[in-house]
């Protein structure tokens, strides 16, 4: 096989790895889990406790609930759905506008402050 070839097949190889990739990411294919290191009954893990504090619940176009680490968040699109880029490099589309999903920041971050009462 000649060189050029050769070199031909190798990005062949790479770029199909790369689409499954990213069909993964939008798609929510539950074997990506695998991919990151994490086994099948850790990452339920990931939430930390039963309410989800610190978490964004949010729907991904195939109907999928899912938890999102509000820390780990780095940008919020809206086009006509909403994307969601994290600061992995992941990126989730949802069927959540951005204003929910900021509402839900909001209301937590509302939640951790405590006020002092001047009047005592």
């Amino acid at each position: 096989m000649s060189m050029r070839r050769r070199l031909a097949s190798e990005n062949q190889k790479i770029m199909d790895r790369a689409r499954k990739a990213r069909k993964e990411r939008i798609f929510g294919d539950k074997s990506s889990h695998g991919r990151r290191g994490y086994s099948s009954g850790e990452a339920d893990n990931q939430v930390g406790d039963k309410e989800g504090r610190g978490m964004v619940k949010v729907i991904r176009l195939n109907g999928e609930e899912i938890y999102l680490n509000m820390l780990q968040i780095e940008a919020i699109e809206q086009i006509p759905e909403t994307k969601v880029k994290m600061m992995n490099g992941d990126y989730y589309l949802l069927k959540d506008s951005a204003e929910s999903i900021m509402d839900q920041i909001r209301a937590f971050i509302k939640g951790c402050i405590v006020y002092e009462d001047k009047g005592k």
